[in-house]
């Protein structure tokens, strides 16, 4: 469905909801309605608790289909050409900047070198974590990284020397060990829909009626805020 033809399907349905008899809205404004709308869609989308089905981001094939759009891979490279900062790394951990319009991450995994030959080069799975949980397990034997598993926990660059990027991932390695290359399958946030350009959502097209619909309930919560009730309350028996 290109821009425009989503500006006349969000025209149709927003009459249709208040009966013609609420205020119409400019250009500029249905497509901020729009961009809010596809963004709160992938949200939701992705957190299985913002859906009546209580589906993750995988869990059918109509989630799979959903954000499959918005899919991208990374790679990126750990040691000495690692250009991100290391102010306050944590010890046996490793800052890497993510890329721009970087949102969720999918699957994770690292490849490493190891003082033992026999486990270099292997590729090994990224557990994310919490700070309490690093708190709690990193002098654990038991539980804390080791030749099978790393850990990831989330940190924002906007307050280091480099500044460039809101988002960094620390990744925490065992003992005599370094990360190589860093494996990063994410969801990247979605492109702004343009009626100026006509540049259409890059979401799937089979859920570009599901963006109108949930543009419309935002529109119609500012000028009619029952009709939003009564809307938000029928968008969860659908989905």
């Amino acid at each position: 469905m290109t821009a425009a033809a989503m500006k006349e399907l969000f025209l149709t349905l927003y009459d249709k909801v208040t009966n013609l008899a609420a205020p119409g809205y400019e250009d500029s404004e249905i497509i901020t309605f729009l961009n809010k709308a596809q963004l709160q869609l992938v949200k939701q989308r992705y957190n299985h608790k913002g859906n009546k089905y209580r589906d993750g981001v995988e869990a059918t094939e109509k989630r799979r289909k959903d954000l499959s759009e918005l899919h991208r891979n990374v790679e990126l490279i750990g040691g000495p050409s690692n250009t991100s900062s290391q102010v306050g790394v944590l010890p046996k951990g490793e800052f890497f900047d993510l890329p721009d319009r970087f949102l969720y991450t999918l699957m994770e995994e690292v490849t490493i070198n190891h003082e033992d030959d026999c486990f270099s080069g292997n590729r090994i799975k990224v557990k994310p974590i919490t700070h309490d949980e690093y708190n709690a397990y990193i002098l654990n034997p038991f539980k804390k990284p080791d030749e099978t598993i790393a850990w990831r926990l989330d940190f924002s660059g906007d307050d280091t020397p480099l500044g460039a990027n809101e988002l960094r991932h620390e990744v925490v390695v065992g003992d005599n060990i370094t990360v190589d290359k860093y494996y990063i399958r994410y969801v990247k946030m979605p492109n702004d829909i343009d009626l100026v350009n006509n540049v259409t959502s890059e979401l799937h097209e089979s859920i570009h009626e599901e963006i109108v619909d949930i543009a419309v309930r935002i529109a119609t919560g500012i000028t009619d805020p029952q009709s939003y009730q009564i809307k938000t309350q029928e968008a969860m028996q659908t989905e």
